[in-house]
């Protein structure tokens, strides 16, 4: 049995973070909720450079094109400026509905008894993670030579857009119950899964791009 790689074992650690705020430091449902959505915007940030770097030539259809007209597979400015703009929408629209429906409460309970240090600490090990996992997969397994600026552009959403829908699904079934201890335990547990298959899936999609003799490991 191969032993699991450091991007993994770093993911799922950072992932549980929040499992131990939530028993030892008693962190609310926004707290989580909070670093959930930063998670997301760290995600598109590292993604903005993922585009710059993507190297391998668009396949099939006419690609990137802005009201029906084709931009130039070179043109990576107008990819980024597109994908800043409406993954920047997409997240805002996220942060609006964690601080609408998550964060009605005073401002001294939002973020539990962990308060705002303990989940910038969370967060900042979460820009970690996503941070190695770029070193060791995208660059260091040239990941950027097998996919194109059109396919990167696109590629976080498939992530995202899961993790969203069951993080805001979790929330509010754990808001329902008045957030006791078990119902934040196993969203935390949910989006640590997710997250996993989600990071697991996306390099196997690189290494069967790049061909069988791609190197195993996420």
């Amino acid at each position: 049995m191969l032993p699991l790689p450091i991007t993994v074992l770093f993911l799922v650690a950072v992932n549980l973070i929040p499992l131990f705020g939530v028993l030892f430091f008693g962190w609310s449902l926004f707290s989580i909720m909070f670093l959930y959505w930063i998670e997301n915007g760290i995600i598109g940030f590292s993604n903005i450079f993922k585009i710059a770097l993507a190297r391998a030539p668009s396949s099939g259809g006419s690609g990137f094109t802005i009201n029906g007209r084709p931009v130039s597979p070179s043109n990576k400015e107008i990819r980024i400026i597109f994908f800043i703009f409406h993954y920047g929408l997409f997240w805002t629209v996220h942060g609006i509905f964690v601080f609408v429906f998550f964060g009605m409460t005073s401002s001294s309970e939002l973020f539990g008894g962990v308060g705002l240090r303990g989940v910038a600490i969370a967060a900042a090990a979460l820009f970690l993670s996503h941070g190695l996992s770029f070193f060791v997969n995208f660059l260091g397994k040239e990941e950027y030579l097998t996919v194109s600026p059109d396919q990167q552009m696109m590629e976080p959403y498939s992530r995202v857009v899961v993790l969203h829908v069951t993080i805001l699904a979790g929330g509010f079934f754990a808001d329902s119950l008045g957030a006791p201890l078990a119902a934040l335990v196993l969203l935390i547990l949910l989006k640590t899964v997710i997250d996993l298959l989600a990071h697991l899936r996306e390099h196997r999609k690189a290494q069967m791009r790049s061909g069988p003799a791609a190197p195993a490991g996420g």
